[in-house]
């Protein structure tokens, strides 16, 4: 089921399959990605109970091991609306018998989307519905059209950084992290010049921001998009970047939780 919902000047579309962002357009602009299938046909997935690659595809807790898919199962769940306004609306999930499977906990996730003149915020709430200690990652993974306006190709693109001192890059090996990755030199004077080439190490992780927020702008009109991500520890930035698959959107991933690392076990 799909929801719309809309200011004077802005719209955005909701699923309630795995709560996704669908739209999201502005005087006219659309700025999320449309889920070409060429490319990746998904929009704006929320990552839940996982972000990115568990160790072997697997997630122990007390000893005992459940199967856990890449990014975890709210992205296949079909979640109930809870609340609507002309501007907002909200889904929820709960566990199931499927869920419980793959991670052992009662729990409520709401997703909430807010539509305003300045743009669109998105808020994920979890609930712990159990006796004990519940752990998680929580994620998002929209992904922007990039490039935005005609007559931009990816390249005229950059993400501006709002305090990058300290911050630092670093990739992942077969969806994994690992501490013999070395940190990248991507980010020069709080910016990160986008091409292709750039995302060959599949995607890349930002760390140790000072301020929870980046633009992605073209370098030629100085248009594009604030994203805060207020609240989560990391970044994520991805697209498909091989020669024969060089996708016009570019992810902009909150995160808090990590992939699992090579030297890891599954706890």
């Amino acid at each position: 089921m799909q929801f719309t919902i809309q200011t004077r000047d802005t719209s955005a579309c909701l699923s309630t399959y795995g709560a996704e962002m669908l739209s999201f357009r502005h005087q006219g602009i659309e700025y999320m990605w449309n889920g070409d299938p060429q490319f990746w046909d998904r929009r704006a997935p929320i990552l839940f109970p996982t972000v990115c690659t568990p160790k072997d595809l697997k997630m122990a807790h007390d000893g005992v091991e459940y199967p856990m898919p890449k990014h975890g199962f709210a992205i296949e769940k079909e979640f109930v609306p809870v609340l609507q306004t002309p501007a907002k609306v909200a889904f929820a999930l709960e566990q199931d018998k499927e869920t419980l499977g793959m991670f052992p906990f009662r729990f409520r996730l709401t997703a909430e989307y807010a539509v305003s003149e300045g743009g669109f915020s998105a808020t994920f709430t979890t609930r712990n519905c159990d006796d004990k200690p519940m752990t998680y990652c929580i994620g998002g993974h929209p992904g922007f059209r990039c490039p935005m306006f005609p007559g931009d190709k990816f390249s005229d693109y950059e993400l501006i950084f709002h305090n990058a001192e300290g911050a630092y890059v670093t990739g992942t090996d077969n969806g994994l992290m690992s501490p013999d990755l070395p940190h990248l030199d991507k980010i020069k004077d709080g910016k990160l010049d986008l091409s292709y080439e750039t995302f060959d190490g599949d995607t890349l992780i930002v760390q140790d921001l000072h301020v929870a927020g980046v633009k992605l702008v073209s370098k030629k009109t100085g248009h594009g998009i604030c994203f805060d991500f207020t609240g989560f520890s990391a970044l994520g930035l991805w697209t498909m970047s091989e020669a024969w698959e060089q996708s016009p959107f570019l992810c902009l991933e909150p995160w808090n939780g990590l992939p699992a690392s090579s030297d890891e076990t599954t706890d």
